[in-house]
């Protein structure tokens, strides 16, 4: 009986053992999934606001370090921080490929290595086991999307009166959506007739663009050429294509009737990666032509009837163009 019990025991305590050391294996994987979250967070929105690696990098690092992985701060290598480009799949999950641009994320490999910055993790009982060491890794993309936008309305003489203010109510509504979201978008506007002004560079500022909308006024015939064009000269002037996205809006409630073909316009935009929606407004808007050039410019076609509708579509657009998403 004794040497039953004895062997009992030994098998008691071994299994005690192994579920300590399970215990600690989940609690430390745990702790470096948290860790190398936090890290790929704060380097994601450091380089959003920075477009510095480097930058993004020491702030990686610096969080992760604040946080602890089996009572050890985590530290990483520069070599531990990946950048490039996310984007949606078929199924809806976001992919990573390291080095694409504009890159919109930072992907860290949190690692409790043998050859990692803060080593392996030594285990309780491991060599009850054979095992003397844990050597967790996890690893952790932050993507963090700014845009740089540009607003390009008709101010031909068919937007003159109640149109014209219907337009500026559905930018406010543009603009208060936007101000909601989590990303600071930066948005630059252009207007045109037969010929098109730069109005606002891209600002932070959005209150500018009401502010310019308020001193534009309406006459003359319809070239939504000339006005992508201007809107597209003054997203060449933004922040570093490397690192953000870049948005054409182009309204009209009209025909184009004046300057080269706007999808020609639209071919060359979207060659060099820049975005475009466009808006049609009231029953006589050229919608076959708007719906071509956003194709072309891998953007969405919406036309309103209404001013609700109008600014519904402004809405809808607003809401897509800035989302923070972790994998």
């Amino acid at each position: 009986m004794l040497v039953l019990v004895v062997m009992m025991m030994v098998g008691f305590l071994a299994t005690v053992a192994f579920s300590i050391e399970i215990a600690h294996m989940h609690l430390a994987r745990a702790e470096l999934r948290s860790a190398t979250d936090a890290a790929a967070q704060a380097a994601s929105q450091e380089l959003s606001r920075t477009f510095r690696p480097e930058a993004a990098i020491a702030k990686g690092q610096e969080i992760a370090s604040v946080n602890r992985v089996d009572g050890t701060p985590l530290l990483l290598r520069a070599e531990d921080f990946q950048f490039g480009r996310s984007e949606m799949d078929a199924s809806g999950r976001f992919v990573f490929q390291e080095g694409r641009t504009p890159q919109n994320t930072v992907r860290v490999n949190g690692r409790r290595t043998a050859d990692s910055a803060s080593g392996s993790i030594p285990m309780l009982f491991g060599s009850l086991m054979g095992l003397s060491q844990f050597q967790p890794q996890v690893a952790a993309a932050a993507t963090y999307i700014e845009r740089d936008v540009v607003l390009v309305v008709d101010r031909s003489g068919s937007m003159r009166g109640t149109k014209w203010n219907e337009l500026k109510r559905a930018i406010d509504v543009f603009i208060d959506t936007l101000d909601a979201t989590p990303v600071d978008e930066q948005v630059g506007l252009a207007s045109y007739n037969a010929w098109a002004t730069e109005d606002v560079a891209l600002t932070a500022n959005l209150g500018a663009i009401a502010q310019s909308l308020d001193g534009l006024s309406t006459g003359g015939r319809t070239s939504i050429s000339r006005g992508m064009e201007a809107g597209a000269a003054i997203m060449q002037r933004g922040r570093d294509q490397r690192y953000v996205e870049r948005t054409l809006i182009v309204m009209t409630d009209g025909q184009h009737n004046e300057g080269p073909e706007p999808r020609t316009v639209a071919v060359t935009l979207a060659d060099i990666g820049v975005q475009i929606h466009t808006i049609t407004f009231g029953s006589g808007a050229d919608q076959n032509r708007m719906r071509e050039v956003a194709t072309i410019g891998g953007g969405r076609h919406f036309h309103a009837l209404t001013a609700a509708e109008l600014a519904d579509a402004y809405r809808e657009i607003a809401l897509t163009l800035g989302t923070v998403i972790t994998e």
